[in-house]
């Protein structure tokens, strides 16, 4: 009876290690099943390509050298050229009104009278000089006496007589309202018949051959576009879809001091002589052709993180971050540039790459977390 003792110790020990096996294999297999699974993540391929993004940005056009023309002096508006309404185009020196100048043709007399006077008195003061020297016969004698002062006093009548001439015929002169430059009347002030003061507004005028166009430009912005201003491409584009091309005026040397902004004003040639007229104070879009860009993809605009960057997977299936370039912004995506750091897989198109593209990044993302990406169609 002794020999069945071992075995049937054994026996219970067999058992008990098959049911255990039976019992944990559940529970290891379950584990193994939790550990392969992992945060599922929606992406889509994004493939890079060579791409000339087009940046369109907010102006404001303006009216090149608006000036108003006034009245020089106060006269009756004896002439006005009845075509003259806001709109018309006018070349430079393009006669615009004329004002009765009767009351200046008198004036203009009176002051070539009193030039002549004055000429008189001069020639009389010094023929009075004359004969006062060669009655004095002592060097010690006053400037008076010698007819100095007087002679300098009737000098600055003449010279004063003659100024106030010049400024009586540069007024006779301006009777004739002329147009200082090519210009579009912006604004009629006055009406035939019309009595006019001095200084009155005549009409509002502006360059007819350009027209400005204010832009804005932050500095995100500035750093994609600013190389494209050496060689640019602009168009400018009113909201009834008409183009014009436009080249840089000026940018200014300063930014903003609020809104850290550059301005860049733009110059559009002819603004007027089209049947679709650009008008000053309107706001327009501006787009600015910039070089073409390799290493380039196109993503949904809410793949692109509040700090300008973007979510990855790898070839390993793990999250990794790339700053990217915004090129191009629309509605819906974006086209921005990356850096080739080794984080795309090759795609099946030849000379491209694919990047897997997380479309909507958390916050709760971490660098190196494994996933499970999901992939989403997209064009």
């Amino acid at each position: 009876m002794k020999p069945k003792r071992p075995i049937l110790i054994a026996g219970l020990v067999l058992a008990s290690t098959i049911a255990l096996v039976l019992l944990l294999e559940p529970e290891a297999s379950l584990a193994k099943q939790i550990e392969k699974k992992h945060q599922p993540v929606t992406i889509v391929n994004a493939h890079t390509k060579r791409y000339q993004p087009h940046v369109t940005l907010i102006g404001t056009t303006s009216a090149r050298w608006q000036s108003e023309l006034k009245a020089q002096s106060s006269a009756e508006l004896i002439w006005l050229d009845d075509r003259l309404e806001p709109g018309v185009l006018v070349k430079k020196g393009a006669l615009l009104a004329k004002l009765d100048k009767t009351a200046l043709l008198a004036e203009r007399d009176q002051a070539l009278t009193a030039i002549k006077q004055a000429k008189l008195q001069l020639q009389k003061e010094q023929h009075e000089q004359t004969v006062a020297l060669k009655m004095l016969r002592s060097k010690s004698s006053s400037s008076y006496a010698r007819r100095e002062p007087q002679i300098a006093a009737a000098k600055a009548t003449l010279t004063q007589a003659k100024s106030a001439y010049l400024n009586t015929q540069k007024r006779l002169d301006e009777t004739l309202v002329r147009a200082p430059f090519d210009a579009v009347i912006l604004k009629r002030a006055i009406n035939p018949g019309q009595y006019v003061e001095q200084a009155q507004r005549l009409f509002e005028i502006a360059a007819s051959d350009s027209l400005d166009v204010v832009v804005p430009i932050g500095e995100q912005q500035w750093k994609v576009i600013s190389e494209a201003f050496n060689k640019p491409h602009i168009l400018v584009r009113d909201r009834q879809n008409q183009s014009w091309p436009a080249t840089i005026r000026y940018v200014s040397p300063k930014a903003d001091m609020t809104t850290r902004q550059r301005q860049v004003v733009l110059a559009v040639s002819k603004p007027y002589e089209t049947t679709t007229r650009l008008l000053p104070n309107q706001q327009v879009n501006v787009e600015v052709s910039l070089s073409p860009t390799t290493n380039s993809i196109k993503i949904p605009a809410s793949s692109l993180t509040r700090d300008g960057q973007i979510w990855i997977v790898n070839n390993r299936n793990q999250l990794t971050t790339e700053s990217v370039t915004v090129l191009q912004q629309g509605d819906d995506e974006l086209w921005v540039q990356i850096a080739d750091t080794g984080n795309q897989v090759q795609a099946s198109i030849q000379g491209e790459s694919v990047h897997k593209i997380v479309v909507y990044p958390l916050l709760s993302m971490q660098q190196g977390l494994d996933v499970t990406p999901i992939e989403e169609n997209y064009k």
